[in-house]
């Protein structure tokens, strides 16, 4: 049975709008490490204000490997510069560490999945996990166990909010535990949280739902005006 517990940290919002991790209370659950997760940062998601937050934040929650934790941050374009170019499949040399039991892409610029499509043509057989990716769905699919992207308009997914759904896929990453696609759906509900639904990708042009193909849509309710 796959629990995904709460966080044994609690995140807090700052005044200024930034999130930072904040050890205010502990619980008893235990992460049974069973490699390294990659989490790459890309589009949208490789600020240094972003990074600071979430690299702290995770740091607290699993430790950063260079810690002697488990997660392995992996920022674009940063870390793939080579010659003085940027080479995404430099993203191949990253993860194909037996280690690596995860990818975690945030934002994964074009060409990602053409990257990754040579090592699933060797046979690495690494989960990797697409959220908001500004790739080609359908490669993206293709490599990726699932991909997860926010349809909604009106409420945009807040650093909270992703910090904890990472969180929530990191442990996911650790359990080894596979999922059928007839229960994915569910798996990402649990994933996701009660504040967000998780409803299947409906491609516009074709019509066609793609069985690992998810989007985000706010389950809170919209309010309009101010309430006094």
């Amino acid at each position: 049975m796959l629990l995904l517990a709460s966080c044994s940290k609690k995140a807090e919002v700052e005044t200024a709008g930034n999130v930072v991790a904040q050890p205010v209370e502990e619980d008893n659950t235990v992460i049974n490490a069973s490699g390294i997760t990659a989490v790459l940062f890309a589009y949208n998601y490789n600020s240094p204000e972003f990074l600071k937050d979430c690299l702290a934040y995770l740091d607290s929650e699993f430790g950063l490997e260079e810690n002697g934790g488990i997660i392995r941050p992996l920022v674009f374009p940063d870390d793939f510069k080579t010659n003085g170019r940027v080479r995404i499949n430099i993203l191949r040399d990253y993860v194909r560490d037996t280690n690596v039991n995860a990818l975690i892409a945030l934002g994964a610029p074009e060409d990602t999945a053409a990257a990754l499509t040579v090592l699933r043509d060797q046979g690495w057989k690494t989960p990797v996990y697409s959220l908001f990716p500004q790739d080609e769905p359908l490669p993206s699919e293709y490599v990726s166990a699932f991909v997860l992207e926010n349809a909604d308009l009106q409420r945009h997914v807040d650093s909270e909010a992703l910090f904890l759904l990472l969180a929530n896929l990191v442990r996911y990453s650790q359990s080894a535990e596979e999922v059928s696609a007839a229960s994915i759906k569910n798996t990402l509900q649990d994933i996701a949280g009660f504040d967000w639904q998780v409803l299947p990708y409906i491609d516009t042009e074709t019509g066609i739902r793609p069985a690992n193909h998810f989007v985000l849509q706010s389950a809170l309710p919209v309010r309009y005006g101010t309430i006094k």
